[in-house]
């Protein structure tokens, strides 16, 4: 296809229409927007300025956040905008605070997204600071302690842990943490080297990182995030070294790669890769596959459809595009998806509509891509667990927010044969976590790296801390990530102390504290310990860690209950340890999140009589009693002598405040006997306690009395 601008930004609508737009003057023009299925071309309202080399991502709405822009090689925008796929027009943002040319977008958990680094002029200046935007307030937060000159276009992804994880182009990964002002700290490096405009995916918690470097490298490696301690791993190599090239996923859970150059050199032509391939992660095998018509190096995307082709496009002053049709099409009849639900609910289960249920192989859920310059930080693969049910699969849905951000993303189910079902659109909702962060790792302690010893007083709540010194996380020396480089003596010092003061509004049921800590630590909350590693001798201010981190920082996350915690002001003190006097480098910081337990409910009014345990004789007098605790004017009483499933009515709009009323009880045989009283006309209500019985008797006739 012959395309009258280049697709270096392409991106799927939730409609499942494909719309694209230019590099360098061509960012100012109108949009594209292709119909897949109709092959047709239409052009859309010309945005505000020029979108080149932005960044952008999905929101929860499925509107596309675009941030940056350019005015010439390495002059960026301070720009932002959101492109509206429901009106195909442009919806205001702030600007952002300063300028920035090859940025990087990645939504969060909790649907706001994290914008990092940008060029911001030609003499090679970037944008430090990291920013959130919030989609709610339409508004940016400054994540200030998270200051650092990071890459064009880093490779970035929402991990598992809830952190950020900088996958490339250095050799050396690195995490952020985007709670507070921001954290840096220090991840697994790389087996080859630096990855320059190489490629890297997600899928299931894993990383996978494919060529790059220059000269270009055929390797391919891979890490586990889901582990505590994940480490960089090579995998079986491509059949040749690429450099700009894509890599993607397929809906079976292939990764499918394209284009690229093979030479040393920025982008030549001379290198030029033609043929795809395709990486099984079950197997570790590669495997050769069709060629592109043209050499799709830089500014070259691609795109998976709904019904599983894959768009490839563009490349430096390219202006075509090609289908690539995989080889699962030619394998056999698709699989029908006949019904799904147009949203999923994080943590719930779901049903899938299909008559060839028992030949899924497996349901998987990909995220809609939005890729520039070979890459899309927030495509993600996930594997959804099934099982099968006479009307088609109940499928699990992701299980938080975090391994799935709110959003647009496809369905697909896959047959044993490996071909995939044509895609169901579906937004994963954004669902409010059960744990609410209460500390961050940028948080400010209190903090004495004196060499001096405080005994045991410093864990006191009345201790005096008012001559220690304070700065935000994470605090230590020695690795160059610090928000806060404390003393480092000379020998090191064998502790240092740490104390923060903060409030609870609510009790708390259950909390998860995260640490990181060089070489080793203690952790007390309101005096009660509650973590420790390496502490051999305890509180002995004098004596070193029983063991060492191996120059690495130690993350770990452990489950807490509610006891220590108070409702007001609480203490978190902790001590940290070297290994030893020649230790080179310290490193702490502290999270916490916390799971309130909910206020009680202050009832409306309350049923005294009768609440259960009662025997009562068919036809007798008893007195239906209740009390107020609000207010009411009327009450409405009913009873139910099946447990509650079917309700009778005794009486209408009583008196609220007459707190009793003389029933007749019914002449019938029950055990399972309630009584309700509730506002009149519907509201808020009290049922007994507890069922009570009734026995039915022979009643003699009272003509004149009443009922």
């Amino acid at each position: 296809m012959s395309w009258p601008i280049s697709a270096t930004h392409t991106h799927l609508l939730p409609s499942g229409k494909v719309m694209f737009f230019g590099e360098f003057d061509e960012g100012k023009l109108s949009p594209r927007l292709w119909d897949p299925v109709a092959n047709t071309l239409t052009p859309l309202p010309v945005p505000p300025f020029n979108i080149f080399c932005a960044g952008h991502s999905f929101l929860e709405d499925g509107r596309l956040l675009i941030t940056g822009g350019h005015v010439d090689s390495h002059n960026g925008l301070p720009h932002a905008i959101l492109f509206n796929p429901k009106t195909n027009g442009w919806d205001a943002v702030p600007d952002m605070n300063d300028k920035r040319w090859y940025p990087n977008n990645t939504t969060l958990a909790n649907g706001e997204v994290l914008v990092l680094s940008g060029e911001t002029n030609g003499e090679g200046l970037f944008n430090e600071l990291p920013q959130r935007y919030v989609p709610g307030s339409n508004t940016w937060v400054n994540l200030s302690t998270a200051q650092r000159k990071i890459p064009y276009y880093p490779h970035m992804f929402l991990a598992p842990n809830n952190k950020l994880f900088f996958a490339g182009p250095w050799r050396s990964s690195q995490w952020l943490d985007p709670e507070g002002t921001g954290t840096w700290f220090e991840a697994p490096y790389s087996q080859f080297g630096g990855r320059s405009y190489g490629g890297s995916v997600y899928f299931d918690g894993k990383v996978l990182s494919t060529g790059g470097g220059n000269p270009p490298t055929k390797t391919v490696e891979l890490i586990d995030l889901n582990l505590p301690s994940p480490s960089w791993s090579y995998q079986s190599p491509m059949s040749i070294a690429r450099r700009q090239h894509n890599t993607m996923f397929l809906p079976d859970g292939k990764v499918l790669v394209t284009g690229g150059s093979s030479l040393e050199g920025f982008n030549n032509p001379d290198g030029a890769v033609r043929h795809a391939e395709v990486w099984d992660p079950e197997t570790n095998v590669w495997k050769t596959l069709a060629s592109n018509n043209a050499f799709r190096g830089y500014h070259s995307t691609t795109l998976l459809l709904p019904d599983g082709r894959v768009l490839s496009a563009g490349g430096r002053n390219v202006r075509t595009a090609e289908v690539f049709e995989p080889p699962y099409l030619f394998l056999g009849p698709r699989p029908t998806l006949t019904a799904a639900p147009d949203e999923l609910t994080p943590g719930t289960s779901f049903d899938v509509g299909t008559p060839n249920a028992g030949q899924i192989k497996k349901v998987t859920l990909i995220a809609l891509g939005s890729v520039t310059h070979a890459f899309d930080s927030n495509l993600r693969f996930l594997t959804l667990p099934h099982t099968v049910t006479p009307a088609g699969l109940t499928v699990t849905a992701p299980e938080s927010n975090v391994i799935a951000p709110p959003g647009p993303y496809m369905l697909f189910l896959i047959s044993q044969e490996g071909v995939p079902s044509v895609a169901k659109g579906v937004m994963v909702k954004k669902v409010a976590p059960k744990f609410s962060r209460t500390l961050a790792f940028s948080d400010v302690w209190k903090y004495d790296d004196t060499n001096v010893d405080r005994g045991t007083a410093w864990l006191s709540a009345s201790y005096d801390d008012s001559q220690w010194k304070s700065g935000p996380g994470q605090l230590g020396f020695g690795d160059g990530d610090e928000g806060t480089v404390l003393t480092a003596t000379v020998p090191s010092q064998p502790s240092v102390y740490f104390r923060k003061k903060f409030s609870l509004a609510k009790p708390v049921s259950a909390a998860m504290l995260e640490v990181l800590f060089d070489d080793g630590i203690q952790v007390w909350v309101n005096e009660v310990p509650v973590f420790s590693r390496n502490m051999a001798k305890g509180l002995n201010f004098e004596a070193f860690a029983s063991g060492s981190t191996n120059n690495q920082y130690i993350r770990e996350k452990l489950a807490l209950s509610g006891s220590p915690f108070r409702v007001g002001e609480n203490l978190i003190t902790v001590m940290v340890k070297q290994v030893g006097s020649n230790s080179t480098d310290l490193t702490f910081a502290l999270g916490l999140e916390v799971e309130s337990t909910p206020a009680p409910v202050e009832d409306v009014l309350q049923v005294l009589s009768p609440n259960g345990g009662e025997s009562w004789v068919g036809g007798s007098r008893v007195s239906i009693r209740w009390v107020l605790k609000s207010p009411l004017p009327a009450v409405d009483l009913a009873f139910s002598s099946d447990g509650g499933t079917v309700w009778v009515p005794i009486a209408f709009e009583l008196p609220a405040s007459q707190g009793s009323y003389p029933w007749r009880v019914p002449n019938i045989a029950s055990s399972r006997m309630l009584v309700r009283v509730s506002k009149a006309g519907g509201g808020d209500s009290d049922v007994s306690d507890a069922v009570f019985s009734i026995v039915r008797t022979q009643l003699q006739e009272h003509p004149r009395e009443a009922p």
